[in-house]
């Protein structure tokens, strides 16, 4: 019986973050995708590729970064 507990948990769990994927990702009544799996996808990337989640954070922060002040004109 004990087997069975551990089976059921070791499947179940990827197949409910698969039907949660899928819920959250699927288009709504106006053909607009939802966005909000890319923070559960960024866990993974977290845990199982560090390097891709640093990328994405290096992306975001220059991504948020204003935009550097036009150089004075010279003086002439």
């Amino acid at each position: 019986m004990d087997i069975l507990a551990v089976l059921a948990a070791v499947l179940g769990a990827p197949a409910l973050l698969a039907g949660l994927w899928y819920w959250i990702t699927r288009q709504n009544g106006r053909g607009v995708r939802r966005t909000a799996a890319g923070g559960m996808l960024g866990i993974a990337d977290e845990i199982f590729r560090p390097e891709t989640h640093h990328a994405h954070q290096i992306l975001k922060i220059q991504y948020e970064l204003p935009a550097p002040a036009p150089a004075p004109k010279p003086k002439r």
